[in-house]
């Protein structure tokens, strides 16, 4: 077999391990974030009833289970914060992948592949912002 083609097919192979990798850890996040907002429904539901009948208001719980970034944190953030690191990555990526495939050395232009490792990182910044965002509607 040809090492070119025993190259590309390791690419191909690290490639699908990384995209299965993001996906389980996406699947595993979007599962919590459902939990937390069945949990949510759950204890306003609760709320409506307990108005409804007259009853005390039960004690709102830990919503976020105590899991609270300090103030200092949260306004240092801004909340698109990881959207814009992804793109950086993405372009940074891009830019190393596009240099490498035209550089003159052959030892610098065998590694072009190397640029999509950033670029792959970014995309998965850029899921994780669309996953996790709050819905504005």
């Amino acid at each position: 077999m040809d090492t070119h083609t025993f190259v590309f097919a390791n690419q191909l192979i690290g490639l699908g391990f990384t995209i299965v990798t993001a996906i389980f850890f996406l699947v595993i996040r979007r599962q919590n974030i459902d939990k937390y907002r069945i949990r949510l429904e759950m204890i306003q539901k609760e709320r409506a009833i307990a108005m409804e009948k007259g009853v005390p208001m039960p004690e709102l719980p830990d919503y976020d289970n105590g899991h609270r970034p300090s103030r200092v944190m949260s306004r240092l953030l801004h909340p698109r914060w990881i959207l814009g690191i992804g793109l950086i990555l993405i372009c940074g990526g891009i830019g190393t992948t596009i240099a490498l495939q035209h550089s003159l050395d052959s030892d610098l232009h065998m590694k072009w592949s190397m640029g999509l490792i950033p670029a792959f990182v970014g995309v998965g910044f850029v899921l994780h912002y669309l996953v996790t965002r709050k819905n504005d509607g």
